[in-house]
């Protein structure tokens, strides 16, 4: 219920800026352009928010950030296009210091440590590979195809507002149809920040960040997004540190470190495949 309408809140704003305000025509070829990616997005955040029921968010984040590693994979074999040197090594740097700063190293003791630390045995399985693990890592399949996809039909793209718009409403038509389903029905909830929390979601995360994804996705190839996308983790970093008063251990900020040196040596080393293509 939650994807469904932080995709349908962000569709219903977004449709009044384009064809009220902005007075644009419906595009019907545009709007059935945008199903695909739209269906893999939603498929991608159900699948995660699914998954964090059963695993831990410190294992769900390490994994959903293997699409690094299946993204170059997939474009090669889909796209048939050259990777920037060393690429492989940037992953390897990225996913090291996802692992750093994710503190993976800390869910590698046996159980009786854990048990021994006070842990319950709900939160031990937690620790183990379990079925959250799994759809995490769909999870991780359908955010590799959702970039894959902009690489393909990223020249048929005119206008990255109105498409991210069309995306959302795709986006939204089908959890929100599960979840009437699946799901009670949401009650709402004033006092405790939800409504906020989810306007935030829908306007903030969908309707503005999205649209600049599709954006940036438009010029640079699959594979530099998928390493630009793992900037999250140290950029909600320094945002925890600078609202809710948390702090890095030396290890965690030299994961992050890692994440930016890879990010920019893609980058770097992209450009260079570019001009030579």
């Amino acid at each position: 219920a939650v994807t469904g309408w932080r995709f349908f809140l962000a569709a219903s704003v977004g449709s009044c800026f384009l064809f009220i305000i902005r007075r644009e025509k419906f595009e019907k070829d545009q709007f059935w352009l945008a199903a695909v990616p739209g269906l893999l997005l939603s498929a991608t955040l159900i699948l995660q928010t699914w998954g964090l029921l059963y695993t831990t968010a410190t294992k769900s984040g390490f994994i959903t950030t293997l699409y690094v590693l299946m993204v170059p994979v997939a474009e090669r074999f889909f796209l048939k296009r050259s990777l920037p040197r060393f690429h492989i090594l940037y992953v390897v740097l990225a996913l090291t210091g996802v692992a750093l700063i994710c503190e993976l190293y800390s869910t590698l003791f046996s159980t009786p440590k854990l048990a021994a630390e006070g842990l319950s045995l709900t939160e031990i399985e937690k620790l183990k590979l379990n079925i959250g693990d799994g759809l995490t890592l769909a999870c991780a399949i359908a955010a590799t195809f959702h970039i894959l996809w902009f690489g393909w039909i990223g020249s048929k793209i005119r206008s990255s507002f109105a498409f991210n718009n069309y995306q959302s409403v795709w986006a939204g038509v089908f959890p929100l149809l599960l979840s009437f389903g699946l799901e009670p029905w949401p009650q709402p909830a004033w006092a405790d920040g939800s409504l906020f929390g989810l306007c935030i979601l829908a306007f903030g995360s969908t309707l503005i960040a999205f649209t600049l994804q599709v954006r940036a996705q438009k010029h640079i190839s699959p594979s530099v997004a998928s390493l630009l996308f793992l900037l999250e983790s140290p950029f909600a970093a320094l945002f925890a540190i600078a609202f809710l008063n948390e702090g890095l251990q030396p290890l965690q900020w030299m994961g992050g470190g890692l994440i930016l040196l890879a990010a920019l040596l893609s980058t770097l080393f992209a450009t260079e495949v570019a001009e030579s293509q």
